[in-house]
């Protein structure tokens, strides 16, 4: 029986297969899952290339990837959960898709958001946002809507702190980088940088990136971090700066999270390597504009939404900027590099103020 009423099952399986920030923010729900069923074995459904954000969770007994491009890989999923096996599945998604495959399991207990089109999957059906007095949905922190199916299950949350495990072997790698690159760094913190984003909507200025990192070369080291398909238009930012920086190697999931637990600060679009490093407790200046920081920032910590003041278009959620003309990505294009620069400076202050505490109490 688990900790709130609910039968423990069996096997648990939890759908989770989208973007990598979304992975992360759904390991709040992981970790209450483990707390309210102990003996369960608890599987998650993952986007190929995602189970490196999982590695080293001990929330998460095993995780099952796929390649949506891939009709053989959606072939062979399809298969295996058919053959059944689990006896409760959280849609965590509750798209057409997911709803499909978590119905595909003739599961007892098939938990989804209830949205019309998909609840017919689901034995048991959640709201997929409470509703404020004014009948519009209420923002919350991302977790949270992972959370409410926990929680309509009996099992109570337990925080939304985000959780990545770094591996000795990935921290090992990027030791040797940094101890390779020691001559460069002469002992001043690392700034990671990430240009680059999932949405051109929310993807900043190039060389408003450029100028930031100039402004915080002085007592920084600015350090350019990149994914698949990303070096070529990360090179081209580098290249605007007019101050020595550094490019980080090339980084899975794992590597990034070592290369981001040794900096002081990441500052970057909304993206997952940005959840990765909230994750970590690595500091964060984030560039909002189409996404609601109230969603998508954690509330505490030491990290910063900056976002454009008095644009009745701001966090519209659109992939691509649809306005024409002088209104065209205004949300991007009024955030001064000045502003994101001194809210980098602010965190590299009070993370310097924390160290010299540290070392304060440590020498007593």
């Amino acid at each position: 029986m688990g900790s709130g009423g609910v039968p423990s099952p069996d096997r648990l399986l939890v759908i989770r297969h989208r973007a990598a920030g979304d992975l992360l923010l759904t390991t709040p729900a992981f970790r209450a899952l483990r707390e309210g069923f102990p003996g369960t074995k608890i599987d998650v459904l993952a986007a190929r290339g995602m189970g490196a954000l999982l590695e080293g969770n001990r929330d998460v007994d095993r995780v099952l990837t796929f390649d949506r491009r891939s009709l053989a890989s959606q072939a062979l999923l399809y298969a295996r959960l058919a053959r059944g096996g689990y006896s409760m599945v959280l849609d965590l998604i509750s798209n057409p898709r997911s709803a499909f495959l978590a119905a595909l399991t003739r599961s007892r207990v098939r938990a989804g958001y209830d949205i019309r089109g998909r609840a017919w999957a689901y034995t048991l059906r959640v709201p997929r946002e409470p509703l404020g007095l004014d009948g519009r949905p209420t923002l919350r922190y991302a977790p949270e809507a992972a959370l409410d199916v926990v929680r309509a299950l009996g099992i109570p949350s337990r925080g939304t702190d985000l959780h990545f495990t770094v591996s000795a072997t990935a921290r090992a790698s990027v030791s040797r980088w940094i101890d390779g690159a020691a001559r460069e760094i002469a002992g001043r913190p690392l700034v990671a940088c990430l240009p680059a984003g999932s949405w051109p909507a929310k993807t900043w200025l190039p060389e408003r990136f450029a100028a930031t990192m100039d402004a915080l070369a002085g007592d920084a080291v600015p350090v350019w971090i990149w994914g698949p398909g990303e070096r070529e238009s990360v090179d081209a930012v580098r290249a605007l700066m007019k101050k020595p920086s550094l490019l980080a190697p090339p980084t899975g999931w794992q590597e990034l999270g070592a290369l981001l637990e040794r900096c002081a600060l990441l500052v970057g679009n909304d993206s997952g390597p940005k959840h990765v490093a909230v994750a970590l407790g690595t500091p964060t200046v984030t560039i909002f504009g189409p996404t609601d920081p109230a969603t998508w920032h954690p509330p505490r910590g030491p990290h910063v939404a900056v976002e454009a003041a008095g644009l009745d278009c701001l966090h519209c959620n659109a992939n691509r900027c649809p306005l024409p003309g002088e209104r065209h990505l205004r949300c991007m294009r009024d955030v001064t590099a000045e502003r994101v620069a001194e809210a980098a400076r602010a965190l590299l202050r009070d993370a310097a103020k924390r160290q010299g505490t540290e070392r304060s109490c440590a020498s007593r």
